[in-house]
């Protein structure tokens, strides 16, 4: 089995969701390992975080289910 947690950003302004952040790992533990790294190393997820503006959730999933770089359709270069 794996993991999948979902953290939503709630907007200070209007209350809405705009950005969603997605933390894979084949614990919840691992998911938790991503989810402080990127907190100390984003300050606009750290603010939601501190001010409780985020709405988490976790799902066990089966590890065929975690994303991987094949299952994204890359474009190719227009430059």
């Amino acid at each position: 089995m794996a993991f999948i947690l979902r953290v939503r950003i709630i907007d200070p302004g209007d209350g809405t969701i705009k950005v969603g952040h997605e933390f894979y790992g084949l614990t919840e533990q691992e998911c938790d390992t991503y989810y402080r790294e990127h907190t100390s190393s984003c300050e606009y997820f750290a603010a939601a975080v501190k001010e409780n503006r985020v709405i988490e959730e976790i799902d066990e999933v089966d590890e065929d289910e975690l994303p991987t770089p094949f299952d994204v359709e890359m474009e190719p270069d227009e430059g």
